[in-house]
């Protein structure tokens, strides 16, 4: 049965697959906006979820009918970059750099210039898939830390999408020395650090309340000696994109590294809600990131707190 599910849903992406590129870039961009919209209406729970998370972040200053609007935004947003990445390949490496503008290119040099390579990272917002892109068709070598499908099929599918666009994949099940040595040879590390993180995680205050987020990035650029680079890609329209970039963060050098962790961590994760809240239809409300990580509720206050 799970060889036929699998089947059947490799079957699915690829039919979507080869529609998307067989459309102009603006009709497929309207193509990925409905199936964002049909998507908001089957959705019920992630839907809800979206509202709860965008009232309890930014209830004070908008009003309901305001946050329900940009919730169906959010949906429409990830539909689009779903086609955008169906189009990889059609969208060649010449083309995403005239998509994309923005700064972003003298802190890639900076950090390639010192041997040790960086740590891209970014959000679910806009298109993340296409920002790790853009890093690497600028000259810039990237391996994206990512996840691996369940279904080894479409797996390889978005892997060779991916490979299209010059961009390499580090699975996440075997991150730590593949990264390290990417690093060693001066390659960029992508990865998407904005979400709930289970284990190995440090408590930080996000849209005011306590959020677990991941000691990896910030662990691996200390141990590297490389900095982190903080970058969203945001969308304007279907043929422009703009690439936000916060200031590089490299280590406090304190001499504690879990206070150095505690402090890049909190950085990068400031300069991603600031960002959220200048454009909240960008991101992904409808992720359960609030979570409570495993720790006591009294660990989690004393580390909002003590920001």
């Amino acid at each position: 049965m799970a060889s036929l599910k699998h089947n059947l849903e490799y079957l699915a992406a690829a039919v979507g697959f080869w529609t998307a590129r067989r459309l102009s870039p603006r009709v497929a961009d309207k193509l990925g906006a409905t199936l964002g919209s049909i998507a908001h209406s089957v959705m019920s729970r992630r839907r809800h979820l979206a509202f709860d998370n965008l009232k309890a972040g930014m209830g004070n200053s908008l009003s309901d009918a305001e946050i329900s609007k940009i919730v169906k935004r959010v949906f429409q947003n990830t539909g689009r970059s779903l086609i955008e990445i169906a189009r990889f390949g059609k969208t060649d490496q010449e083309d995403l750099r005239e998509l994309v503008e923005g700064a972003g290119l003298d802190g890639l040099k900076e950090a390639s210039e010192k041997g040790r390579g960086g740590i891209v990272a970014t959000a679910h917002f806009g298109n993340w898939e296409m920002m790790g892109a853009w890093v690497g068709v600028n000259g810039y070598p990237i391996d994206l830390l990512v996840a691996t499908q369940s279904n080894p099929k479409t797996d390889r599918m978005i892997r060779d999408l991916r490979r299209s666009m010059g961009s390499g994949a580090i699975d996440l099940s075997v991150s730590a020395r593949r990264v390290f040595k990417s690093l060693q040879s001066n390659r960029f590390i992508g990865i998407a650090c904005d979400q709930y993180a289970p284990a190995r995680s440090v408590s930080v205050n996000f849209f005011g309340r306590p959020a677990s987020a991941a000691k990896g990035p910030a662990l691996f650029a200390l141990r590297c000696g490389c900095p982190i680079l903080p970058f969203l890609l945001r969308r304007v329209k279907y043929d422009r994109h703009v690439m936000i970039a916060g200031d590089p963060i490299y280590s406090p050098k304190s001499g504690d590294e879990e206070k150095d962790v505690q402090i890049m961590t909190e950085r990068y994760m400031r300069f991603f809600e600031e960002q959220i809240r200048r454009y909240p239809d960008q991101w992904l409300w409808t992720h359960d990131r609030w979570k409570k990580p495993p720790q006591s509720v009294e660990q989690s206050e004393a580390a909002v707190r003590r920001q």
